[in-house]
C-alpha cells in the first residue's frame, strides 16, 4: 500500500504517469502469458497514488477533479491498456468504499490513509438477506479487473426476504454493493482472452458469509458519507470517466503506431505510405475524429462536475455523460480497425504495439457501458421514446 496522497512532491498527474510510461510499455509483453500485470507495474502506480486518485481525502485519497483522472487513465492506456484498465478498476472502488461505506470499514479498506485496494464486479449477481447488524451475503461474479492485488472484492447483491426480491420505493428491486475481504473470496483462475489480457479479470466466488453493514452500501438509497462534489455527479459519472479514458489513451496509441509504420514501411518503388495521399486522408479523419471524442468527453465532464457542485445534473448533462463514453470506444473502434488493415502484415505478428491497443479496444468495447446497447438506450432517449432512460 502506497503513502497518502498528499505527501507526495508537487507536480501534475500527467507528468508523474508519463515518466513511469516507458517501465509500462516494457513490462506490457509479460502479461500476454502471464494475464496479469507484472507486480512492479503495480507496485509503481500503487506508490505513484494512482489507485487512491478517486478517494476521498478524509481516507487518504486525492478525490481528484475529472479532468486530471482523465489525464492519468488516459496516459496508462496509451503506454498499455492493460495497465489503464486494472487502475480504473481498483480506483473505482475506492471511490465507492471511501465515499459510501460505513465508518467501521474504513480502517480495514484505509488503513492509515493508505489505500489496501477493492476491485471486482458490481453486477447484482449474489443475493443477500438481512442478519443482525449484517448481511448474508453470496454470489458468483464475472470480469473482476484488478483482482489480482485487491484485498477487498466488491460484489452485487439482490436484497431478498422470504426468499423474494425487496422493492424500492419505484418498484425495484433493491441492490446493495457490498465489499468482501479477500480471504472469504475463491477465484476461478480462468481469465484466457484476446484483449487486455493483463487485468486478471477473473471469475471470482463470494463465499456465504455474514457482511457488517458497514461495508455495504444501498445504491437504492445512497448515502454520501465522505468527500465532495466528484460522488454527487452520479452513481456512473466515475465509470464512465474511466472507461471513456481508456478509449481515448488506447487510440492515441494507435494513431502513433499507425504514423511511426506509414513513415518507416518502403513500398517497392522506395517511397512510404506517409508519401500517399490516401494515407493523408486516412489519418486526417482519424485524427479529427480521435479529438472530437476526447474533447467530448472532456468538456462533457467538466460541465457535469461543475453543475454537481452548484445542484442536481440536468438531464441532458447525464445524456451526454452516457454517450460521450460510448462514442469514444465508436471512434477507438473504428481507427483501429482501419490501422490494423492498413498497417498489413507487420501488425499480424504478436507483441506488436499497435496490435495489442486493438485487441484491447475490442476488449473494451465489449463492456455493457459502452457496448452497441448503450447507444441504442442513448438513441431512444434522444428521439424521445415513450419510457425510454438511462443509467447514470
Amino acid at each position: 500500500m502506497a503513502e497518502p496522497v498528499e505527501s507526495r512532491p508537487d507536480e501534475t498527474w500527467l507528468e508523474r504517469i508519463r515518466a513511469m510510461g516507458p517501465e509500462i510499455d516494457a513490462a506490457a509483453s509479460a502479461h500476454e502469458t502471464d494475464n496479469e500485470l507484472d507486480p512492479q507495474v503495480v507496485r509503481m502506480m500503487d506508490e505513484a497514488g494512482v489507485f487512491a486518485m478517486m478517494a476521498p481525502r478524509e481516507v487518504g485519497g486525492a478525490e481528484a477533479h475529472p479532468s486530471d483522472l482523465i489525464d492519468v487513465i488516459a496516459e496508462l492506456s496509451y503506454w498499455d491498456g492493460s495497465a489503464g484498465w486494472y487502475a480504473h478498476a481498483v480506483m473505482t472502488g475506492g471511490a465507492v468504499a471511501g465515499a459510501y461505506l460505513g465508518e467501521g470499514a474504513m480502517p480495514a479498506i484505509f488503513p492509515d490513509g493508505r489505500y489496501a485496494h477493492v476491485a471486482g464486479q458490481a453486477a447484482p449477481t449474489g443475493k443477500a438477506v438481512r442478519e443482525g447488524d449484517g448481511y448474508r451475503i453470496s454470489g458468483r461474479y464475472s470480469f473482476g479487473s484488478g483482482s489480482p492485488h485487491a484485498q477487498f472484492l466488491v460484489g452485487g447483491y439482490l436484497l431478498q426476504e422470504g426468499g423474494k426480491p425487496v422493492m424500492n420505493g419505484a418498484g425495484q428491486p433493491v441492490m446493495l454493493i457490498g465489499i468482501a475481504p479477500r480471504e472469504t473470496v475463491t477465484f476461478m483462475g480462468n481469465w484466457d482472452v484476446m484483449g487486455l489480457r493483463g487485468t486478471g479479470s477473473y471469475d471470482y466466488v463470494v463465499n456465504e458469509q455474514v457482511l457488517h453493514e458497514d461495508f455495504v452500501h444501498n445504491t437504492s438509497a445512497p448515502v454520501q458519507r465522505r468527500g465532495g462534489t466528484l460522488y454527487q455527479m452520479g452513481f456512473m459519472a466515475l465509470p464512465c470517466i474511466s472507461h471513456g479514458a481508456f478509449a481515448i489513451g488506447a487510440t492515441r496509441r494507435v494513431l502513433d503506431e499507425w504514423k511511426a509504420f506509414a513513415a518507416n514501411r518502403r513500398r517497392p518503388d522506395g517511397s512510404t505510405m506517409s508519401d500517399t495521399a490516401t494515407y493523408h486522408r486516412d489519418i486526417a479523419m482519424a485524427e479529427a475524429d480521435a479529438r472530437a471524442a476526447e474533447a467530448y468527453l472532456r468538456s462533457t465532464f467538466d460541465k457535469i462536475f461543475d453543475a454537481a457542485g452548484t445542484g442536481a445534473v440536468p438531464d441532458h448533462l447525464r445524456l451526454d455523460g452516457r454517450l460521450a463514453t460510448s462514442h469514444a470506444y465508436v471512434v477507438a473502434m473504428r481507427i483501429a480497425q482501419t490501422a490494423y488493415a492498413a498497417c498489413t502484415t507487420t501488425v499480424l505478428r504478436n507483441g506488436h504495439p499497435l496490435q495489442r491497443a486493438f485487441r484491447d479496444i475490442c476488449a473494451g468495447n465489449a463492456h455493457f457501458l459502452t457496448a452497441e446497447q448503450s447507444i441504442i438506450d442513448a438513441g431512444a432517449v434522444i428521439a424521445e421514446v415513450d419510457g425510454a432512460a438511462l443509467v447514470f
